[in-house]
C-alpha cells in the first residue's frame, strides 16, 4: 500500500503547477529540472535551482504511513547559507491538506540561519559544491 501511495503522490506532485511566475515562485514547479539529492526508506528530497535569483528550491517528502506524505518546500540562499520555509502540506489519497490558497512569493519569505541539524543538512545538500560539480548526488 505504501509503495502505491508513493507512486500516486509522485505522480500527483509532478503534475502540480504552482502559481506565480517561475522567477518569483517559491515552490518547485513542474517546469523546472529536478535533481534527487537525498533518499532513504521514508524520506526523499529534490532540488531545483533558480538561476535568475541565485536561490535553490528544495522539496522534501516524508512518509507518514497510512496518514499520507508530508511535503515541505524550502528556499535556500547559498550565498549566505540561509533558508526559508516556503510551503507545507500533507498529501493523502484524497488530496492535498491544506488545499493551496495563495502562493508565497520570494518577497514574502523570511530567511534564517539553520540552527538544527535537519535545517543545516537541507542547506548543505542544496549548496554542496559536489552537487554543482557532478550534476547529481544521492546521500542518506
Amino acid at each position: 500500500m505504501i509503495k502505491h501511495l508513493f507512486i500516486a503522490v509522485g505522480l500527483v506532485s509532478a503534475q502540480f503547477a504552482f502559481a506565480a511566475n517561475a522567477d518569483n515562485a517559491t515552490v518547485v514547479s513542474d517546469k523546472e529540472p529536478l535533481l534527487m539529492v537525498a533518499m532513504n526508506k521514508t524520506t526523499w528530497s529534490v532540488v531545483a535551482a533558480n538561476n535568475s535569483k541565485g536561490l535553490t528550491k528544495v522539496r522534501e517528502f516524508h512518509d507518514m504511513g497510512d496518514s499520507g506524505v508530508q511535503q515541505i518546500d524550502y528556499v535556500v540562499n547559498c550565498a549566505n547559507d540561509t533558508l526559508a520555509l516556503a510551503d507545507f502540506a500533507v498529501l493523502t489519497v484524497k488530496g492535498r491538506l491544506p488545499a493551496r490558497s495563495n502562493a508565497t512569493s520570494l518577497e514574502n519569505l523570511s530567511f534564517y540561519k539553520p540552527m538544527i541539524d535537519h535545517d543545516a543538512k537541507v542547506v548543505s545538500n542544496a549548496c554542496d559544491s559536489r552537487l554543482a560539480m557532478s550534476g547529481h548526488r544521492i546521500s542518506e
